[in-house]
């Protein structure tokens, strides 16, 4: 009977040792893999335990694939691929507002939306780190897509390797890239790629100034019967306009220094 209970004692103690170890154990090992883990922080943007951060907004942009559709390493598909992290991309209405698109060359071109904007997370740990993305095409097909970020520091210059469909409805790429690296590109928010509004404005005004002087210049010579520098449309008014600036800001300086408290020689006009 006490032989018996040794026997259990012994058990129980080596069942509680095991938990302890087994406890231990996965502690340790969790704790790892959220060290070396890439927490999403945004759609394009994940943060390591240490701070670092890879943010491949740099590389993307507003309003087009950063990665127009080219062709998978696939031997003989009949489809090609686009991708754009950080921002959605509308190419058709079954592409709208997404990441990924694939395009068919054998039916119409028709496109299949592969990758919403929205990454299901950032997957993998250290230097092997991934963006996962789903989306539902036309017909109601769950599509899945992994981008295998691959950092190098010398590829100032972003290379994307498309696969293609790997099986059924899943999708790969690979996205090679200095950005892919931790802390490596933390610019500012790319640009639209588009004109600015100030560069819109001066190409407005170019517009309207030749179309000024080239139908002032006709009316002059063919309605008036001008010859010479008096083709120029209000010719004396653009002679006498330096005169008229340099008056303009001797007035504006001489009643400024009147407010400072300092004596002008300028004469009222």
């Amino acid at each position: 009977m006490e032989k018996m209970r040794l026997v259990v004692k012994v058990k129980s103690w080596f069942h509680l040792w095991a938990v302890v170890y087994l406890s231990l154990f996965l502690s340790i090992t969790e704790t790892d893999a959220q060290q070396g883990t890439c927490l999403m922080k945004g759609p394009c943007k994940c943060e390591y335990a240490d701070g670092s951060v890879i943010d491949l907004e740099r590389i993307a942009k507003k309003d087009s694939f950063a990665f127009p559709y080219q062709d998978p390493t696939t031997v003989g598909s009949n489809f090609v691929y686009a991708y754009n992290p950080c921002y959605p991309v509308t190419d058709t209405d079954n592409c709208k507002d997404v990441s990924a698109c694939q395009k068919s060359l054998s039916s119409g071109n028709t496109r299949y939306a592969i990758g919403s904007a929205s990454p299901t997370g950032f997957y993998g740990s250290d230097s092997s780190i991934s963006i996962g993305y789903t989306s539902n095409d036309q017909h109601g097909s769950y599509k899945y897509l992994t981008v295998n970020l691959v950092c190098d520091s010398t590829a100032s210059t972003p290379k994307l390797s498309v696969r293609g469909e790997t099986s059924l409805n899943f999708y790969e790429y690979t996205l090679t890239s200095e950005c892919c690296c931790p802390d490596s590109c933390l610019g500012p928010a790319p640009t639209s790629g588009g004109l600015s509004f100030g560069s819109i404005l001066c190409i407005i005004f170019s517009c309207l100034l030749l179309v000024y002087i080239v139908l002032g210049v006709l009316y002059m010579k063919f309605m008036k019967g001008a010859s010479g520098k008096e083709v120029i449309p209000n010719y004396s008014f653009w002679t006498d306009f330096p005169g008229l600036v340099k008056d303009g800001g001797k007035y504006t300086y001489s009643k400024v220094g009147g407010m400072l408290g300092k004596k002008s020689n300028y004469e009222d006009i």
